[in-house]
């Protein structure tokens, strides 16, 4: 349902995947003159062009949402919980079901057309293809918990939805490096901001399928993550739950 939903949409679909791909060349242009030759913290310019295609062909892995906004925004929440399974559950499978036809009109043709962008789109090695798929589940697990996390905390602070999705997409695009490898912020940031959970939805993944990383380190912090984030996710709803009569539509 969520896949043919995600269809339904028409022209305003077909323009966001314009605006997507236009992105692509942008950034592609501008790494093209940030970083023309050489290497950057472990980062060529190949590995950069690589990270900004891919990044972008997963940009819906590597951001990890749900309809929980609209959910809230309008009441609909409710009916979440009448349904014959976990609220999670209902969540992450239309989350899914959005994936897979995104995958199919928009992440298999860019990957397609980056060779005649003069990028490669293939992974640094099969393993690292291998491992980038490990990450992306362990990504999306951690993305969830802070998606219910930051749903507890919506209701619970009782203020205005857009606000707080706002605060958290702009501390999303500076600490999950989904725009801007982390190895490239100045001052060490990068390195510092490689541990938080944000992190672990997009750079980690990333950094595994261009090779700019340490597989093994990244996924043992994206499971740490997963690990303390769902309990916390958990708390935060059966302490917020009855509060949701008073949210919404």
């Amino acid at each position: 349902m969520a896949t043919a939903g995600h269809l339904a949409d028409g022209l305003y679909v077909a323009f966001d995947y314009a605006l997507r791909v236009l992105r692509v060349l942008v950034l592609l242009a501008l790494w093209r003159t940030v970083l023309p030759t050489g290497e950057v913290n472990g980062m060529t310019a190949t590995a950069l062009l690589t990270y900004a295609v891919v990044s972008e062909a997963f940009a819906n892995q590597l951001t990890v949402r749900t309809e929980m906004d609209i959910a809230l925004w309008n009441g609909s929440i409710a009916m979440y919980f009448l349904r014959p399974h976990a609220i999670v559950g209902g969540f992450a499978a239309e989350m899914l079901g959005r994936w897979a036809i995104d995958c199919v009109v928009f992440t298999v043709p860019l990957l397609a057309l980056a060779p005649f962008l003069g990028v490669d789109p293939r992974p640094a090695s099969a393993l690292a293809g291998a491992l980038f798929v490990l990450s992306i589940v362990l990504g999306a697990s951690v993305g969830l918990a802070l998606e219910f996390c930051f749903g507890g905390l919506t209701v619970w602070l009782e203020q205005n939805l857009w606000a707080v999705q706002q605060i958290r997409a702009s501390m999303e695009r500076v600490l999950s490096g989904s725009v801007v490898p982390l190895q490239l912020l100045p001052w060490g940031l990068g390195a510092a901001f490689a541990w938080l959970p944000f992190a672990s939805i997009a750079a980690a993944p990333l950094r595994i399928y261009t090779g700019t990383g340490e597989p093994l380190s990244l996924l043992l912090v994206q499971l740490g993550w997963s690990v303390v984030l769902w309990p916390l996710a958990g708390w935060m709803w059966r302490a917020n739950r009855e509060r949701l009569v008073g949210y919404g539509g």
